[in-house]
């Protein structure tokens, strides 16, 4: 039988483990990439570096938990870009994220992401070689229509505060 002791640990445990998600479909719809989005998808770990070109780039960490025997799903956490107005990559911004994960300094968000969900955080990736194409225009739009929890800028201005008096 559970006492009250046990079912205020527990409450506290899940509350500690909660995160917000936004949940609009119609919003999700209104996202407009402008791009094909062939997505490319390796385990966020030292050894998938190898796999990640040096072309610039959109990308997404997702937080996905494999072979329970559940549908495949996953969160959406954070929505980046490179290469948009600087030489970087793909793969030397993935090295960065490795960088900061092993320091465990920068972007208090970013860090714990990282470290938190090491085990099933995946890298998911689209080279976009065409510099022509704004990445940061894709990028505000993909975070205005998904609002991944990590992400704290690069949204619309009217977004921004709304989040963060919303999570």
């Amino acid at each position: 039988m559970t006492t009250a002791v046990d079912l205020i640990k527990m409450t506290k445990h899940l509350k500690a483990e909660t995160y917000a998600f936004h949940l609009h479909v119609p919003t999700w719809r209104k996202f407009v990439p402008g791009i094909p989005m062939n997505w490319q998808r390796i385990r966020f770990d030292a050894a998938g570096k190898a796999h990640v070109p040096e072309e610039r780039g959109l990308y997404v960490f997702t937080l996905e938990v494999e072979n329970l025997g559940l549908p495949s799903h996953g969160y959406i956490l954070y929505v980046g870009i490179t290469g948009n107005t600087s030489k970087a990559n793909l793969r030397k911004r993935y090295a960065q994220y490795l960088l900061e994960k092993q320091k465990g300094n920068g972007r208090p968000r970013v860090v714990y992401m990282l470290n938190e969900w090491s085990d099933d955080l995946f890298f998911n990736f689209i080279p976009v070689p065409d510099t022509t194409i704004d990445l940061a225009k894709i990028e505000v739009s993909f975070i205005n229509s998904i609002l991944p929890p990590i992400n704290v800028a690069d949204m619309d201005a009217d977004i921004g505060p709304a989040k963060k008096a919303a999570f």
